[in-house]
């Protein structure tokens, strides 16, 4: 009789999430059960709920994990060097680009991601919170070289992630605005640096949008 192999909670819980994924992505996070999961990982779906309560814990499991992606990305920005309104445009338009390929391209994604975001609204609440504070960090480097005004830095960060909703948010993307392109998000980041810039400070010019330089 073979031996199946004892995995410590972390790595179960992982693997777990990795079949998961898989099928979600095959077949539609609706049409994934967990004894599919189960099933997938030559497991009883009683061992499942050992780790997961129910498959939209799974989902919020899988979420949370892409948005860690997400904001390792997002951190790059922040602990780059150079001008602070070049790396805060970049930043705006990667995390767009980011999102559109990560949780809209596919459709079995972006329903997942969808999910989640109805069942397990502290997730995204976490994560707005945080991307809040990414832009806080940069928009205070901004503040201390000289390249943005003196501002209260905490309201211009939640200003600056409510005006960046439609270029971020999975669901505009993909159902309300799903002809946004990346010149388009450039241009609302640039509109944007320009809100934040001193006036004796130089701004990088609209033309040439798609220019990444």
């Amino acid at each position: 009789m073979a031996i199946k192999p004892r995995y410590e909670p972390d790595e179960a819980r992982e693997r777990i999430l990795d079949a998961a994924e898989i099928l979600f992505r095959r077949i539609g996070y609706g049409k994934t059960t967990i004894a599919d999961i189960a099933n997938a990982l030559g497991m009883s779906s009683a061992n499942i709920y050992r780790f997961f309560p129910g498959k939209s814990s799974i989902n919020d499991g899988l979420c949370r994990r892409m948005l860690a992606e997400l904001h390792t990305f997002a951190e790059s920005f922040v602990a780059d060097s150079g001008p602070v309104s070049l790396r805060l445009e970049a930043m705006i338009v990667g995390v767009h680009l980011h999102n559109k390929a990560r949780m809209t391209h596919e459709r079995t994604v972006h329903e997942m991601v969808a999910a989640a975001m109805q069942e397990n609204w502290q997730a995204v609440e976490e994560h707005i919170a945080y991307m809040g504070q990414l832009f806080g960090q940069l928009i205070a480097q901004g503040v201390a070289s000289g390249e943005f005004a003196p501002c209260d830095v905490e309201a211009s960060a939640k200003t600056l992630g409510f005006a960046c909703c439609g270029a971020f948010h999975p669901t505009m993307i993909a159902e309300v605005k799903p002809d946004t392109t990346e010149d388009d998000v450039r241009r609302l980041a640039r509109l944007l640096i320009r809100g934040l810039a001193n006036a004796a400070a130089p701004v990088e010019p609209l033309d040439h949008v798609g220019d990444t330089a």
